[in-house]
């Protein structure tokens, strides 16, 4: 299973900024599994949806040339603990930035209530081996999100 945790980019500002949408409808599989009867969002889907966020954003910067994995986890804190149905705004910031890796620090708001953050460290790598193109910042997705889009209305150069 591939886990999307990203909707829709609403702002992606190269080396600066990114902000995304995640909802929860409470009939995704995992929530059958975690806590039965008292469904609730796994903390660490909080960590993943500023990874993937961070990443698009750290990629972007990249000129998505290189794939981008989490690579450490430097803080996390989760304040409250969240039922579906529920929506997400998911905001992820560069803190420093090397063609190597990126700091990022990140925060999940349930509303304008932060329900999670965490500082977190991106690391590139060449493509995989065996694989022609790229496994994550491939056409399909690059599309898929609208990244350049979503890029150029953020940057006012639309």
């Amino acid at each position: 299973m591939r886990w999307d945790l990203i909707e829709k980019f609403e702002v992606l500002k190269k080396g600066e900024v990114a902000s995304a949408v995640k909802s929860f409808t409470g009939f995704e599989d995992f929530f059958s599994e975690n806590f039965p009867g008292n469904p609730l969002v796994p903390e660490p889907l909080f960590i993943e949806m500023i990874a993937q966020a961070g990443g698009v954003l750290f990629g972007l910067g990249l000129d998505f040339k290189k794939e981008v994995i989490l690579a450490k986890i430097l803080e996390a804190n989760f304040f409250q603990s969240v039922k579906p149905p529920c929506q997400f705004l998911i905001e992820a910031r560069v803190d420093d930035e090397r063609e190597e890796g990126a700091w990022i620090s990140g925060t999940v708001k349930l509303g304008e209530k932060i329900v999670a953050e965490a500082s977190i460290l991106l690391v590139t790598i060449d493509s995989l081996e065996g694989n022609k193109t790229q496994v994550v910042f491939n056409e399909n997705f690059l599309k898929h999100y609208d990244i350049y889009h979503i890029a150029k209305v953020s940057e006012g150069k639309f």
